[in-house]
């Protein structure tokens, strides 16, 4: 029995391990990118673009998430600061979904896999997904928005900082935006610097107290101090979770001839809670449909597996609220199923297989990358707990999953 434990327990840290290897360089490129957006995006163009909760607005996120290769882990700070911009949260779903599922890279892996044909269908059934869940979105919130815009007209501008160490990168200025030019005359000015020339000749920047060292500085302090201390204890908790989740799901579940009508629910069991990008969910996808599950089974893994795990729900539900969550995996689970179905009908009635190459390879430098990440995480989260990112993300979670449907005293709630 110690040692029938000690397996299990084993198993579960290959599991945390395989985890952070799979997230960890996604997670760190969306820290860095939320600040970007941060300071290079500006309030007024969210507005512009993202800003109603109308069926432009949706389609028009989940066509910008199409080509954006993020991870369901890191698209979610960069989706934060999307909403603290002003986008609605319709838009913010359904970039929430098309973002992880489909990408520059995961399409390329797909055509590898499975030809062109299935590469270009992925990202068209990504955007349909995306497009239906933005569209429940803004059936199902509007009244608790509406509610909460009567009750506070300011309140999400109010909370476009919500981050109670947040320092402005420009005194007087709540939108810390930074402009091309602005961008130009600092970098000018920094290189004027470092080749000891005169401060006479210094370009205008149109920010007062503000060069280029300040501004890389609070892109990173942003990304790494005040996102990260929102999403790493409430991410710790999904990996964790979905950990017990892969231990308690049989290996043979499929093998069962009579289990292969229940393919269906079983792919949303497996893909739902488990963490996996969507480039690295294709081969084993190809390797399914190599075993016998069908095309439209395997096409329900290749969906929601990239685009929900249960450390990206537990961040979305500390985010965005437990509504916003579940009408996100409901989508998910409801469109991709559907879909899926179809396909295996079309399929069989054209008499069209799809075959899978499973020829693949594991390239050292992406090794390294995947450990030199992981290694960094980890130096984060132990950096972050003990700053006090461990308490508040605890305080915070415990505060969301208890009130949240009831307060909406949040931004993601507004």
């Amino acid at each position: 029995m110690p040692f029938e434990f000690l397996g299990i327990l084993t198993r579960f840290f290959d599991f945390l391990w395989s985890s952070f290897l799979l997230l960890a360089p996604m997670l760190l490129l969306g820290l860095f990118l939320s600040g970007l957006i941060h300071v290079f995006i500006s309030r007024q163009a969210i507005l512009r673009w993202l800003r109603d909760d109308s069926l432009k607005c949706v389609a028009t996120s989940s066509a910008i998430g199409v080509p954006v290769p993020l991870c369901s882990c890191s698209v979610v700070p960069v989706v934060a600061e999307m909403r603290k911009k002003g986008a609605s949260r319709s838009s913010c779903m359904s970039f929430l979904i098309t973002a992880p599922e489909t990408g520059a890279d995961s399409i390329l892996v797909t055509n590898a896999f499975f030809g062109f044909v299935v590469a270009i269908v992925r990202p068209v059934i990504s955007f349909i997904t995306a497009v239906v869940a933005g569209i429940f979105c803004i059936g199902l919130i509007r009244d608790d928005r509406d509610e909460a815009a009567a009750s506070d007209p300011d309140h999400c501008h109010n909370c476009a900082h919500d981050h109670g160490s947040h320092q402005a990168l420009i005194a007087d200025r709540d939108d810390c935006y930074v402009s091309p030019s602005q961008l130009k005359g600092l970098v000018v000015n920094w290189l004027q610097e470092i080749a000891g020339r005169s401060s006479s000749g210094e370009v205008p920047t149109d920010g007062r107290d503000l060069d280029f060292k300040k501004l890389v500085e609070h892109v990173f302090r942003y990304g790494f101090i005040e996102i990260a201390d929102d999403i790493l204890f409430a991410l710790l908790v999904g990996v964790a979770l979905g950990g017990v989740l892969f231990l308690a799901i049989p290996s043979d579940l499929m093998a069962n001839e009579y289990a292969r009508w229940l393919s269906y629910p079983v792919m949303v069991l497996i893909g739902i809670p488990l963490y996996i990008c969507a480039s690295a969910s294709t081969p084993i996808a190809a390797a399914l449909v190599a075993k016998g599950v069908s095309p439209g089974a395997a096409l329900i893994f290749l969906m929601t597996g990239p685009a929900t795990n249960t450390g990206t729900i537990a961040i979305i539900v500390s985010q965005f609220g437990s509504r916003f969550a579940s009408i996100y995996v409901a989508s998910v689970i409801a469109v991709t199923v559907v879909l899926g179905i179809a396909i295996d009908a079309l399929l069989l009635a054209a008499g069209l297989t799809i075959s899978a190459n499973l020829d693949a390879s594991h390239a050292p430098a992406i090794q390294f990358l995947q450990w030199g990440s992981a290694v960094a995480l980890i130096a984060l989260i132990v950096w972050r707990f003990r700053a006090g990112a461990l308490r508040s993300g605890y305080e915070d979670m415990l505060l969301n999953m208890r009130f949240r449907s009831s307060t909406g005293d949040r931004c993601g709630d507004t």
